[in-house]
């Protein structure tokens, strides 16, 4: 997402970039990895509590979901972000595109606030904002190879080194999802099936 982002015209300094979905695997490593790059972050999270950890991995402030997931009858607002990582999809993917700065991007790649999207063309012809689709199935594996070096280097997390993601068994598994889907998930959750 933080690659498509730069390649799509997004600058250190632009302003600031909204993530969406920060306390998961994706957004918590998406907000890092911006962080690294000299980004001013902002975090939006449904998990107040999570607060000083999202600051702590890189987040130049907190936003609560609330405000990014609300619906409105406006097709534009006032100018808020220079980029966005979108890992909630739904309401809030078109939230992020009534608020971009003009020419900014959005990459998404999440759904959890579902697959639909609400919104008019107005974000696109009036602001030329854009909407980069992030594929992590098919992407080829001379891309892969490229993101992987990036993550090795430029882009990757000052705090991955002491942040540990939390590593289950399959057995596990049912309880963790629950866990998800109730909201209490914080981080990364490494799936090993010889658990």
């Amino acid at each position: 997402s933080v690659d498509a982002l730069e390649r799509a015209g997004l600058i250190v300094g632009s302003g600031p970039v909204l993530v969406t979905g920060a306390t998961g695997g994706v957004g918590s490593v998406a907000v890092g990895m911006l962080a690294a790059r000299g980004y001013e972050v902002v975090a939006s999270t449904g998990k107040a509590a999570s607060s000083d950890w999202l600051k702590s991995i890189g987040a130049s402030d907190v936003i609560m979901r609330d405000e990014t997931s609300a619906e409105s009858p406006k097709p534009l607002e006032r100018e808020r972000w220079a980029g966005s990582v979108d890992c909630v999809g739904g309401s809030t993917l078109a939230y992020v595109l009534r608020t971009l700065n003009y020419g900014a991007s959005v990459a998404a790649s999440g759904l959890t606030g579902g697959n639909g999207l609400a919104t008019t063309v107005l974000p696109f012809i009036l602001r030329g904002v854009n909407l980069l689709g992030i594929d992590s199935v098919q992407t080829p594996i001379a891309i892969r190879r490229a993101m992987w070096t990036r993550i090795a280097t430029d882009l990757r997390p000052s705090w991955l080194d002491t942040e540990h993601a939390q590593i289950i068994g399959l057995a596990e598994l049912p309880v963790q999802l629950d866990n998800i889907l109730a909201g209490k998930m914080q981080g990364r959750v490494l799936v090993d099936p010889n658990l």
